[in-house]
């Protein structure tokens, strides 16, 4: 029995070694490629649910501002407005995401707001000098809501 110097010996190893290495950066490759791409969805879709919330608070802000400017121009005119009503229409999820808005009358925003998650937070301001807009929450699955002008309380409540 002859006895081999194993340690010299280069037979049989490369190959199985070049293969494991291989298939090993193979599979790291893939699995990075794979994690940044559904990070880009992830902020991608952020992106689109910031910029919906952005347009329909928008809408919403020159209602607000529209109600407003009618009522301040009925009492400079020396008349009497008795109620004023919009329809309000919200898709019921933006992104296949519910969301809920919320009408802050100490900051004077109407706030936008997914799963309670920072990075989906829209904040937008609305102008009412001659009105005062009821705080309240309203929740994306309702879809249609009544912005309503009450001359007694000379307040626009959204419901």
């Amino acid at each position: 029995m002859k006895l081999r110097n194993l340690s010299n010996d280069e037979n049989a190893v490369s190959i199985t070694i070049g293969f494991i290495l291989t298939f090993s950066i193979t599979v790291l490759m893939l699995v990075t490629i794979l994690s940044s791409f559904y990070s880009l969805m992830d902020q991608a879709e952020q992106t689109v649910m910031r910029d919906e919330f952005e347009i329909h608070g928008n809408d919403i802000a020159v209602r607000i501002a529209n109600m407003d400017t009618m009522v301040g121009n009925a009492a400079n005119s020396g008349s009497e407005v008795d109620e004023i009503r919009y329809e309000l229409s919200l898709p019921d999820r933006i992104a296949g995401k519910p969301y809920s808005v919320e009408f802050d009358n100490s900051s004077k925003d109407i706030v936008f707001v997914s799963e309670e998650r920072d990075n989906t937070i829209v904040k937008v301001p609305y102008y009412a000098e001659n009105t005062v807009v009821l705080s309240t929450t309203l929740y994306s699955q309702k879809g249609e809501f009544m912005m309503t002008y009450t001359p007694g309380t000379n307040a626009i409540e959204i419901s």
